[in-house]
């Protein structure tokens, strides 16, 4: 159908009473007028014309008024008559037949939007379907990744599935009433139900408990628990819950992990593939550095550039809202179990995989509620345990992964139960965030995944430049400070006092509790010094080396990186009040008033996961790693054993 170019085109103005662009001037004969469209012809609104000069595609919009608007709602300026070339070279007939095609396209996927999005929908699942089927056929050992990610993803499928369609049935029916005679008979359940995991600690002590390092290390946790307790704010005023709770999960871990072969082959086929997906980060550094020559300085040209890589993937999820769906689910069922509010258990939850910045302006809008001792709590789960960011980093330097991603889980319940334990809850209204459900997430302001990549590289290079010149700064000081001290020592015959010979004498008792070798308790003494006055990252390098050295074993290296798993030292907490300051500045007195006390309670948390991780070390663990087969192979093995119908 053909559609003629006026060959006066009237002129647009801008009225001021309205603010609407109107047509001036005389339509041809035969032409419509603005006011009444003509049934025969497609939508003025929705017709299209593309121009050949650039490939713009133009909208001529006479709708209500005769207004020339673009979709977007703005003025259109610009018509095919204002340019000769388009003009003389555009057919009308053209024009007319592409707006039709896109103006019948629009409205058929309007109508049948979720049609099409179902078809699209069948289509994937049918493929991958087809893809899994012959992965399994091809090497059952090696599509164990799809088979996880399969049954998660049935999983999560199944639970929204079941939500969408009974969700409310069973809470009206099953969920609430038990909720009401649980909190009705709390008063007597409560006698069976607090003492039923200490009966079962001590039950599952007389089987494990086989070396008199465990009891190194179940000492180390009763001491610990007692010093959190005589220290506390309010002792009389402790509420048990969460509490108990976080031990209860602490225990759970590291026992699924440390004691039960398939557990720990699981979590470690899990570190496995997650510091394959890191190590990527080392292709950008050897296109910028090359190849051969940045192992030359690893800390900067490896280090940072792993930081910088994945800082872009862990914007990338948040952008997709994958961090605070997981965040949001684990915070849920920590909530329920603990007893706590909801911005305070997401916050210590998300710290898992997010740095202590990015948590803090996700929930920036609700952390002016929080009561101190929730704010306590939200400080000590952003210190208690290390972000995803530094995994590949202290990986680098020579952190077991499998222990290193167990340390960072278990670090979460433990910080909870500490917080709780030494600063309890007095406050006689808690904050107005009490269900998790009631916490609007924010997400990234990003268009799109590739401006949710640059910035999110730009963020972690930020951050990467900041780790260097502290640590820069922090090492020349104490090179500064252990030739003060040798300088000292040599006037009076002990050349070898430095400030970690020091810290080997001072922090003795922490590696002796823990459950390490008295031979070795010096070594880690020190190592847990430098981590407390200087970094994360320069202890963890130090406890690297002492290994690749010999002078500690393979258990004390594991305790080390249990007891290293936080960011809990004084430059990070220093540079936390400035961060605090830019992004919530009336925080910031709190902040500074709590900053001594956040950074012994998250210490204190570290050194329990690794006192529950001595408490189950074995060493049939180092057996696990000197397998031939992989942990995918042995784990699918006994995925394989428990059904033995896949085997036929």
């Amino acid at each position: 159908m053909a559609v003629q170019l006026k060959p006066n085109p009237p002129h647009y103005t801008e009225s001021p009473q309205a603010g609407e662009c109107q047509a001036q001037g005389t339509h041809q004969r035969g032409m419509p007028s603005p006011s009444v469209p003509d049934p025969d012809r497609p939508h003025p609104e929705d017709l299209v014309l593309v121009g050949l000069k650039g490939m713009i595609p133009l909208t001529m919009n006479q709708g209500k008024g005769g207004s020339d608007q673009s979709p977007s709602g703005q003025t259109a300026g610009f018509s095919i008559e204002d340019d000769p070339l388009l003009r003389e070279n555009v057919d009308p007939d053209h024009r007319a037949f592409v707006g039709f095609l896109q103006h019948k396209s629009r409205q058929f996927f309007s109508n049948y939007k979720s049609v099409v999005w179902k078809i699209i929908t069948a289509i994937v699942l049918a493929g991958y379907t087809i893809y899994f089927g012959f992965a399994i056929a091809y090497s059952p050992y090696g599509a164990i990744a799809p088979c996880v990610f399969t049954g998660f993803g049935l999983l999560f499928w199944a639970y929204y599935a079941i939500k969408r369609r009974w969700g409310k049935k069973v809470n009206r029916k099953v969920l609430r009433p038990t909720r009401i005679w649980w909190n009705r008979n709390w008063n007597t359940l409560k006698w069976f139900v607090y003492p039923t995991p200490i009966l079962a600690f001590i039950i599952v002590l007389t089987i494990t408990v086989t070396e008199i390092k465990q009891l190194q290390s179940l000492s180390g946790f009763i001491f610990f628990f007692l010093l959190m307790w005589i220290t506390s704010k309010h002792p009389d005023k402790v509420v048990w819950r969460p509490v108990i709770w976080g031990y209860t999960l602490q225990f759970v871990m590291g026992m699924m992990v440390l004691q039960w072969e398939y557990g720990y082959q699981a979590v470690e086929w899990l570190s496995q593939y997650v510091a394959k997906i890191i190590n990527f980060g080392y292709y950008g550094a050897a296109i910028i550095y090359g190849d051969p020559f940045m192992i030359l300085h690893p800390y900067v040209m490896m280090g940072m550039s792993l930081l910088i890589y994945v800082g872009a993937m862990m914007s990338i999820l948040y952008y997709l809202g994958v961090t605070q769906l997981v965040a949001s689910k684990m915070a849920w069922a920590m909530s329920v179990c603990f007893g706590t509010t909801a911005i305070e258990t997401l916050g210590v939850v998300s710290n898992i995989m997010l740095n202590g910045m990015d948590v803090i302006m996700m929930l920036r809008p609700y952390v002016m509620k929080l009561t101190i001792s929730e704010f306590n709590c939200f400080m000590v789960g952003n210190n208690a345990t290390i972000a995803g960011f530094m995994f590949g980093l202290l990986i680098l330097f020579g952190a077991p992964p499998q222990h290193l991603l167990t340390a960072a889980v278990m670090s979460s319940p433990a910080a909870m139960a500490i917080a709780k334990l030494n600063w309890p809850e007095t406050a006689p209204e808690k904050s107005l965030t009490r269900n998790i459900k009631e916490v609007r997430l924010s997400k990234g302001s990003e268009k799109n995944m590739v401006e949710a990549a640059a910035n999110g590289s730009a963020i972690a290079g930020r951050t990467a430049f900041t780790v260097v010149v502290n640590y820069i700064s922090f090492m020349s000081m104490l090179a500064f400070i252990d030739a003060t001290l040798s300088w000292i020592g040599e006037r009076v015959g002990y050349p070898e006092v430095s400030f970690g010979w020091i810290c080997s004498y001072l922090f003795y008792p922490i590696p002796l509790l823990i459950g390490v070798e008295i031979g070795q308790c010096r070594e880690i003494a020190k190592v847990i010094g430098l981590k407390i006055f200087t970094t994360e990252i320069y202890a963890y390098q130090v406890l690297g080396q002492l290994y690749d050295q010999g002078i500690i074993d393979e258990r004390s290296k594991a305790l080390g990186t249990y007891a290293l798993c936080g960011f809990c030292s004084l430059s990070t907490l220093a540079i936390a009040v400035g961060i605090w300051a830019v992004i919530c500045p009336p925080r910031r007195p709190l902040v500074s008033k709590l900053m001594m006390r956040v950074m012994f309670e998250a210490n204190v948390a570290c050194f329990t996961t690794a006192c529950i991780a001595g408490l189950f070390y074995s060493d049939k663990l180092q057996v696990f790693d000197s397998a031939d087969s992989t942990p995918g192979q042995k784990l699918i093995k006994w995925l394989y054993s428990r059904i033995p119908k896949l085997l036929s």
